[in-house]
């Protein structure tokens, strides 16, 4: 008997290994991985979708109601509300500075962030993003009687403004002979160019025509470049609600939801069908 158990405990050990490593496939991963994520269970169980974003200057995307004080309108406002009526819950605003938003998305402060956040390879390393819902481009604005200026090259040697951690300022890093200022807020990169602080703005175009176009010191000159997208982040663990996110945005599309939204805020333009936004 003890001959037969000798050789029994490693037999039994050996299958529990074998068994170990079964449960280990591709397929089986993938779904302990979906087991675990409970990322869209926890925002439906608590009914509301927590989305962060910034309202200083927030002009077209989420900013306070000049008519309403202490609520809340804008572009990402109308496609937050979207998106949380598509996952059967309601969506509740989380201000926070622009800057923050990744960190305090990863420390838990909302579900997701929205606010003209830029697809960049060095975000992509701290979250996951969901498919572009805006494509949008650089925009160079200028004091009115300034002339001389409308192209990124125009730039070289002279002061620009612009926002921390933006895609213009990777733009203008690039630029070596270019001295880049950079605001924690965009009202005071526009409020910087129109005290003569510095030469000009570069920012995304719906910030420069809402900002920049509007103002009648300013104006926005040459034509916008450098595309790129917007889109939602979330926390690299919670892939079910990313999906739940895309399953929303793909539908806001093909419905022409999404091209009304931007529509409505005067921003849809040809740029959009590129990621398949079209007017219905």
């Amino acid at each position: 008997m003890k001959k037969l158990i000798h050789y029994f405990w490693p037999l039994l050990l050996l299958a529990l290994i074998l068994s170990c490593q079964r449960g280990t496939t591709e397929e089986d991963v993938d779904l302990g991985r979906q087991g675990d994520d409970v990322s869209l269970e926890r925002v439906k169980k608590a009914g509301v979708l927590l989305w962060g974003a910034d309202v200083i200057g927030g002009v077209p995307y989420v900013y306070e109601d000049p008519n309403k004080p202490g609520t809340y309108i804008g572009f990402e406002m109308d496609i937050a509300r979207s998106i949380a009526r598509h996952l059967g819950v309601k969506q509740r605003l989380v201000i926070k500075a622009w800057d923050t938003l990744i960190p305090e998305l990863q420390k838990g402060s909302f579900d997701m962030a929205m606010n003209g956040i830029e697809d960049t390879e060095d975000r992509r390393r701290l979250v996951l993003f969901s498919e572009p819902y805006f494509v949008y481009s650089q925009q160079i604005t200028v004091k009115k009687e300034t002339e001389g200026i409308s192209t990124l090259e125009d730039l070289r040697g002279k002061k620009v403004a612009t926002l921390s951690g933006t895609a213009a300022e990777d733009l203008l890093r690039k630029e070596p002979t270019i001295e880049v200022s950079i605001n924690p807020e965009i009202i005071y990169s526009y409020r910087d160019l129109e005290e003569g602080m510095v030469d000009a703005v570069l920012l995304d175009k719906p910030i420069a025509v809402a900002y920049g176009a509007t103002n009648p010191k300013l104006k926005n000159v040459g034509e916008s470049f450098g595309e790129g997208t917007y889109v939602i982040a979330v926390r690299l663990e919670d892939r079910a609600l990313l999906e739940a996110i895309n399953a929303a945005l793909k539908s806001m599309k093909e419905s022409g939801e999404l091209a009304r939204i931007l529509q409505r805020w005067g921003i849809m333009d040809e740029h959009q069908k590129r990621i398949g936004i079209v007017i219905k």
